[in-house]
């Protein structure tokens, strides 16, 4: 069962992770359909998700990281980075998230995102949100775009992906246009 209720919509409900969601996380995380979605590919091991339990990347308390259930069943993983924690002057935060492909096309990632990018506006005070995509990951595009996100421009060759450079797309949404 994930931890207590953190943010909750009509479909998904975000939670602090807990001990018992370490297994979900790294078995989905270092599937190979969901780590060829993201920017960080590399295999993650137990560790890497303890230091996320509670809620929070361990390394600043302003840095957001929820599991994502469906009825109390674990589908997914959501960030909310701040690019500069404790910066009060820029207030921005990056979004990511990945979902177990088993549960992919059931609107959960934008309603999930929905939610964490609410959350930054109205919860923390952020003036901006930004989030980046492979240009192949059309799915995880059209996430941003329902959530209102404008392509702020094309990374060239920026991620090196299963023996070959990629593109990624950067999105942003400012807190007056969300």
């Amino acid at each position: 069962m994930p931890g207590p209720l953190f943010l909750d919509g009509d479909a998904v409900s975000l939670h602090p992770a807990v001990e018992a969601d370490v297994p979900f996380l790294v078995e989905t995380a270092n599937d190979p359909r969901v780590r060829a979605t993201r920017t960080s590919p590399l295999p993650k091991r137990a560790d890497t998700y303890r230091d996320r339990l509670g809620g929070m990347l361990g390394r600043h308390d302003e840095t957001l990281a929820l599991l994502v259930c469906v009825d109390g069943e674990r589908v997914g993983f959501l960030y909310l980075l701040r690019e500069n924690p404790g910066d009060r002057v820029h207030r921005k935060a990056e979004l990511a998230y990945w979902f177990a492909p088993d549960h992919w096309g059931n609107g959960y990632a934008t309603e999930a995102a929905d939610l964490a990018v609410g959350h930054a506006f109205d919860g923390i005070g952020l003036h901006k949100v930004t989030a980046k995509a492979y240009e192949s990951n059309e799915a995880s595009r059209r996430v941003l775009e329902k959530v209102g996100f404008s392509e702020e421009g094309c990374f060239e060759r920026e991620a090196y992906v299963d023996g070959e450079w990629v593109d990624y797309r950067r999105y942003g949404l400012l807190s007056e246009d969300y």
